[in-house]
């Protein structure tokens, strides 16, 4: 008979956390957290602005000019 093994179950990715396996300090890993979340959010204002017709050109040109301070 075959000998079974039990794979440990994978971290989920919101536990986890981006870049989970890198060494830093916890206040740069929060920071690093916000800041990919404000990305994040910034990306979906401008997606769901966007008409269905524009291409990757288009989405970067307005994400760039909309993540700036």
């Amino acid at each position: 008979m075959a000998e079974q093994t039990i794979d440990p179950q994978p971290e989920p990715a919101a536990e986890a956390g981006p870049a989970a396996g890198l060494a830093m300090p916890p206040e740069r890993r929060r920071a690093a957290q916000a800041h990919a979340a404000q990305l994040s959010d910034t990306a979906a204002k401008v997606a769901a602005e966007l008409p269905l017709s524009a291409d990757v050109d288009d989405f970067r040109r307005i994400l760039t000019a909309a993540a700036r301070p």
